[in-house]
Parts: structure tokens; C-alpha cells; sequence
């Protein structure tokens, strides 16, 4: 009977909850000439180049060396990334060694113009040119006219 409980217990899954996946603050990477950004060891890195081509188009080919891309993690364990110029927020999931587009929520019309995140209880707040936007996964929850 024993043996029959190890084995039983050996097959059940264990899960780990709550967990909470946010980043308190953003994170602000700098793209290198490939378009890769790269945060500290054991954190982030990631290919910028189909964001910056998703968002501007054929320009953004040659927009991408040298940018300044914000990310920031929500609870859930949803990435929020933008950067200036951009009129989007686009937030991913994480999948098997990618990010998944699940949402492209527009902010402005004519591009933003030094936009930060903040982690709040309620979601992710986006802060640009004294206008703030509360955001989550589904898109913007209060906030800002444009």
C-alpha cells in the first residue's frame, strides 16, 4: 500500500501560487546595430527588429540601431514595450523561447514623445508628455485624450 501511495504521488503535478510576475520598474534597453536588445546577465534579451518594422513600417529598417525600447511585466506575466516615436503600446506573452503579440493599443496619433512605465495595482501605467494611460493585456483601462 505504501509503495502504491509513492507511486500515485510521483504522478500528481505541483503547482506553485500565487506567483506574481511583475516588475516593479521598467526596464529601459538600448538596441545594438543587429537590433538585439540585452539587459543585465539572467535577464532579458530579445530581437527588437519586428517591433520597429510592425511600427514603422519600411522605415524602421534603419530606425532600430541605438533605440531606446521600455518594457516593463505586469502581474500576470505580460511584457508592455514601446519606445519615443512609437504611437503603440504592444504587450506579449511569453512563449517557448518567444514573445507572442496579444494586444497593439494605441496610444497616439503623431508618436510618443519620451514615454515611461510604472507598475501600478490596477495595471500598467504609461506616462508621456504629462498624460498618463492606464493599460492592461485588453488595452487601455482610464486615461489620456489622444
Amino acid at each position: 500500500m505504501f509503495a502504491g501511495l509513492l507511486a500515485f504521488s510521483g504522478c500528481t503535478s505541483l503547482v506553485l501560487t500565487p506567483v506574481d510576475y511583475s516588475w516593479l520598474v521598467e526596464s529601459r534597453l538600448t538596441t545594438n546595430s543587429d537590433g538585439l536588445i540585452q539587459g543585465e546577465p539572467r535577464s532579458f534579451q530579445c530581437n527588437m527588429k519586428g517591433l520597429f518594422l510592425e511600427e514603422q513600417g519600411p522605415d524602421g529598417q534603419a530606425n532600430w540601431a541605438n533605440r531606446t525600447v521600455n518594457i516593463i511585466r505586469d502581474r500576470e506575466g505580460y511584457y508592455y514595450i514601446t519606445s519615443s516615436g512609437f504611437k503603440h503600446v504592444y504587450v506579449f506573452k511569453s512563449s517557448a523561447g518567444e514573445l507572442v503579440l496579444i494586444n497593439k493599443v494605441q496610444i497616439s496619433t503623431g508618436g510618443m514623445d519620451s514615454p515611461y512605465f510604472n507598475f501600478r495595482a490596477e495595471g500598467i501605467e504609461l506616462n508621456d508628455s504629462g498624460q498618463e494611460f492606464l493599460l492592461n493585456k485588453s488595452g487601455r483601462i482610464a486615461g489620456g485624450s489622444r
